[in-house]
Parts: C-alpha cells; structure tokens; sequence
C-alpha cells in the first residue's frame, strides 16, 4: 500500500471516530465541536499511527513522526491561544510526542 493511502486512511480513520465520540457526548457543545480541537487529536493520533500499521511504507519513520507531531501541536496552540509562544511550545511538545510514538501509540484505541 502506498504511503499516501495509509496516511489518508489513518488519519480518516481517526478523525472520523474522535469527531462521532465528541458529537455523543458533546452534543450540544457545538463550540467544541466547530473548535476542531476533537478533530485535531484524531488527525495527530492518525497521522503518528500510519507508520505503525504500515511500516514498510515508511523510510523514515521517525522523522515523519517528529514532523507531524510538531504540525498538530503548533495548530493545537494556535486553535486555543493563537499567539506565538503557544504554537511554537507545541509544537515542541507535539514533536516530542512525535518522536516518541513509537514506544506508546500502540496503547492508543484504534479504530
């Protein structure tokens, strides 16, 4: 399978069940629910997840990892604060998040 497919299918995957367990039991939070901060998550779990269920599709896992992880932590920062210090800190945060997945995204509820 090509690595496009994996990431779009896992990062799918993901957002589309993070969203429909926000939208049971946040119904009527509809400002959570347009914040995308639910989405964000599932597209971070998504994204760090694609290399461990299609290894082989990956040559650089680990950077693609550290790079996606610090892509949603500074959109995290900027959807709750939007000033700089709190996108570049998680992006830091979301990097080292990302480069660790490996030894903790299997304990993550897969879809």
């Amino acid at each position: 399978m090509s690595k496009l497919k994996v990431i779009s299918i896992s990062v799918l995957l993901f957002a589309g069940f993070a969203s429909v367990l926000s939208l049971i039991f946040f119904f009527g939070d509809w400002a959570r629910l347009l914040a995308v901060a639910v989405a964000v998550v599932g597209v971070f779990l998504g994204l760090l997840a694609a290399p461990s269920i299609e290894p082989k599709a990956f040559k650089h896992a680990w950077a693609y990892e550290l790079s996606s992880g610090a892509m949603v932590g500074a959109l995290i920062g900027l959807i709750f604060v939007g000033s700089g210090e709190p996108v570049v800190v998680g992006a830091l945060i979301g990097g080292v998040l990302g480069y660790t997945a490996p030894y903790w995204i299997k304990h993550a509820p897969i879809p």
